[in-house]
């Protein structure tokens, strides 16, 4: 799909250039029509032909690709160490230092969701260690693509909240609703589709799983379970939402076998919902396994996030070269540290998401002193990798976006041999409307200032928590609210030490396990 810039301006600015683009800020790949003057972003619309955004753009593709762009503490220049200082270095000097330093030892590299696909080929073809934050899958992460969501008539949302992630998809499972269709959720925490249900329950998410697999069951449960059961036998081609941050958590091999049980069962559709990762990789869990092994790391986006204390002092016996946007907590921990080009200010493929299909974005924005990693990696090390040996590659130059190749997850063989982890109080950690960068932006930010706890309002007086609570040491403000299931504690998790307004704590300083989204606290 491509789209040209309209014939009528949308704008009532005066600009001397537009481009047209695709916002990689989640899944849902907005088309955008970017107005400049002199090279300056003056005004930024949705673009009103594309099927996905239909001429929206939510607060995180603003916040990205205006925002950061313009905002006075966006990192520009490459910077090395020096005692605890960071000095300017030039570009020729950085190369010569990381080939030095690069072609010793072991290297690891950590991806988030800023990192270009080249990014990822490029360090694919320097090591298998690729480390990613999200949850990585083997099949087809979607059957319907969310333009497809509001034509079913039955909707299972299993703990997922589009709002949070892929913000514009919500407005398809509205469009079902008003359409007729029948949205059962089950969540942990109240979330917009649970305000959008007819039907909603608040649980734990082991009790989401003993849920699941009673409508698997052919013994009769309640009447909750046969209800759901009936719909989804009668109304073939339900639709079932899956929070992917279910698959970074204990009951990861719970859910990946229900889901595919379900679509062999009652020939269900499914999406999941959140950052997801689909080529092969490997996980942080891995990460902190076999953290001592690494001489060197090789970081884009803000993976020290994760790391516990004791990581966090064990780098100063690695060297640590990042790629960032702000000067976070990663930013402060690298030995080098380089500007990080965001995804308008390259040809960028947007791939990590749930929803099976990949979109090229082409550069919309000039930005000066920033840097690709697979450039400036690829410059250092003599090595080019180019989209053009990728497989998808043809495809998405002539239709600008293309479906992933994958298995269907009901042809998986999920054994359904697993154990659901039980707990009396599990601690939940996940974004929330405002997420890392969103933090770096003074009125997005003030979305959500503080990094609190909540908790349900009758477990808290069950086990006698009122003000505060202490979670690893650290003590957080108490929220109670009935907004939350029984038996569960929220912290949002996209807040650290080094944020600039109301700087909170990094799940790393107070996780058990930094890379679960749910663990048992009792």
């Amino acid at each position: 799909m491509s789209l040209e810039p309209t014939k009528i301006p949308l704008t009532v600015k005066e600009f001397d250039s537009q481009k047209v683009g695709f916002c990689a800020g989640c899944g849902c790949a907005c088309g955008y029509i970017l107005y400049q003057k002199e090279g300056k972003i003056v005004d930024l619309y949705g673009h009103p032909a594309d099927p996905r955004g239909m001429g929206s753009l939510c607060t995180k593709g603003i916040a990205y690709i205006q925002e950061a762009t313009t905002n006075p503490m966006r990192l520009k220049g490459i910077f090395m160490r020096k005692g605890d200082e960071f000095i300017s270095v030039d570009y020729a000097q950085a190369l010569e230092i990381l080939k030095g330093k690069l072609s010793k030892g072991k290297t690891a590299f950590l991806l988030g969701r800023q990192a270009g696909l080249e990014d990822y080929l490029l360090a694919r073809s320097l090591s298998e260690d690729v480390f990613v934050d999200a949850p990585i899958v083997e099949f087809m992460p979607s059957s319907l693509k969310p333009t497809d969501w509001k034509r079913a008539k039955f909707i299972l949302s299993v703990d997922a909240e589009p709002v949070f992630s892929e913000v514009m998809a919500t407005r398809w499972v509205v469009d079902a609703i008003e359409a007729g269709a029948y949205l059962f959720c089950l969540s942990s925490r109240y979330e917009t589709t649970c305000a959008k249900a007819k039907d909603r329950l608040l649980l734990k998410p082991d009790s989401i799983i003993e849920f699941l697999q009673a409508i698997l069951k052919p013994e009769k449960g309640d009447s909750k379970v046969e209800f759901v059961k009936r719909s989804l036998f009668l109304m073939r081609g339900a639709l079932v939402l899956v929070g992917a941050h279910l698959l970074n958590s204990p009951f990861r091999e719970a859910i990946l076998s229900i889901l595919a049980g379900l679509r062999k069962k009652f020939g269900v559709n499914y999406s999941f919902v959140g950052d997801l990762m689909p080529f092969p990789a490997k996980p942080m869990e891995e990460f902190f396994e076999r953290f001592e092994e690494f001489d060197n790391l090789v970081v884009v986006g803000n993976h020290f996030r994760y790391l516990r204390e004791d990581h966090l002092k064990a780098l100063k016996d690695k060297f640590v070269v990042s790629f960032q946007v702000f000067p976070n907590i990663t930013a402060h921990y690298s030995d080098m540290l380089f500007a990080l080009s965001m995804y308008q200010e390259r040809d960028f493929i947007n791939y990590r998401h749930g929803f099976g299909y990949l979109v090229y974005s082409p550069k919309t924005v000039d930005a000066q002193d920033v840097y690709s990693p697979a450039d400036v990696l690829g410059k250092a090390l003599g090595l080019r990798v180019s989209l053009k040996d990728f497989e998808y590659y043809e495809d998405l130059e002539t239709k600008g976006e293309v479906e992933l190749r994958m298995e269907d997850i009901g042809s998986k063989g999920f054994s359904g041999d697993y154990y659901t982890r039980k707990g009396e109080l599990f601690l939940y950690t996940d974004s929330t409307l405002v997420e890392d960068l969103g933090h770096w932006n003074p009125w997005t930010h003030e979305m959500e200032r503080f990094q609190r706890a909540y908790i349900n309002t009758h477990t808290a007086r069950r086990i006698g928590l009122k003000d505060s609570i202490q979670i690893g040491g650290i003590s957080f403000d108490l929220i109670t609210t009935e907004n939350i299931a029984e038996g569960v504690i929220f912290i949002p998790s996209e807040y650290e030490e080094f944020q600039p307004f109301d700087p909170g704590h990094r799940v790393g300083a107070f996780l058990k396990n930094p890379y679960h989204r749910y663990e048992v606290f009792l």
